[in-house]
């Protein structure tokens, strides 16, 4: 018998999808929202569970009352202020235990705070083994192919990345003519893409977006993602490719994703 999945939904579109693929499968799911943030999507239909920062007592007896025993943990969270948090004693046991890691960067926060709900009792699950958005083989999938200055500029944001990734920052970045000209920071990925495009010196065509997982980081949660958004705003800051690593970066509608792409006139490499 399939487990109840509870699903812990932030924005964007990916926490609508795994709903939609559950409804589809006829899997049962309890969701649960933050009050703090600003929602794009109405979940009313699905009777949403509504909880501040915090209230981790309330989320257990929830939960356990409804038979929770796999958590998914689905798209993204402002990272709230802990010193403005008023949480209840098992929430403070938790914020107590982030604030004891020296670097608060998203991934340390988020092993903490799947530690925290694996000692509870649950099963974290891997969005990727609830939803077909992965992309395994490494290759080329679009028609537009990267030239040789693409493929070197791709060689220096993995090396980046993997060196930010012991400061816990960014999944991804923009390199142009051999230089990084951005890295994504807590706005996210599409508002590092549209600040490029404010950007004084001539990158048109020669930039490129790498998305990769941090080198630490856990695939249990915040995996890299692109979308039909990213291909849009790619497009719209003459950004020419993006390159995205093979079994750690999901891609939400595949399919139209490459589409776009190939219209746009982007190619999509998987490193």
């Amino acid at each position: 018998m399939t487990e109840i999945l509870g699903i812990f939904a932030g924005r964007g579109s990916l926490p609508k999808i795994l709903i939609e693929d559950c409804q589809k499968k006829g899997r049962k799911f309890v969701l649960f929202l933050l009050e703090s943030e600003e929602y794009e999507i109405d979940y009313s239909e699905f009777n949403p569970i509504k909880l501040p920062y915090g209230a981790i007592d309330s989320f257990l007896q929830v939960a356990r009352e409804n038979k929770v025993k796999e958590l998914v943990f689905i798209g993204a969270v402002n990272k709230p202020n802990f010193s403005e948090i008023k949480p209840d004693k098992k929430g403070a046991v938790l914020i107590a235990k982030i604030l004891a890691n020296k670097i608060l960067g998203d991934d340390s926060v988020l092993k903490t705070v799947i530690g925290f709900f694996e000692k509870e009792g649950f099963k974290i699950i891997r969005i990727d083994d609830l939803l077909d958005c992965v992309v395994s083989k490494k290759g080329i999938l679009t028609i537009n192919q990267p030239n040789d200055d693409n493929l070197a500029d791709i060689q220096i944001g993995i090396k980046a990345i993997k060196a930010f990734s012991d400061f816990d920052v960014g999944q991804s970045l923009i390199v142009a003519q051999k230089q990084i000209i951005a890295v994504e920071a807590l706005e996210g990925t599409d508002q590092m893409i549209k600040r490029c495009a404010e950007l004084k010196f001539d990158y048109k065509d020669k930039a490129i977006l790498i998305k990769m997982k941090k080198r630490k980081q856990s695939k249990k949660v915040d995996l890299p993602t692109i979308g039909l958004e990213t291909i849009n705003n790619c497009f719209a800051s003459n950004i020419k490719g993006i390159a995205i690593q093979a079994n750690s970066t999901l891609v939400l509608e595949k399919e139209k994703v490459i589409e776009s792409a190939n219209k746009l006139g982007l190619f999509l490499i998987v490193i």
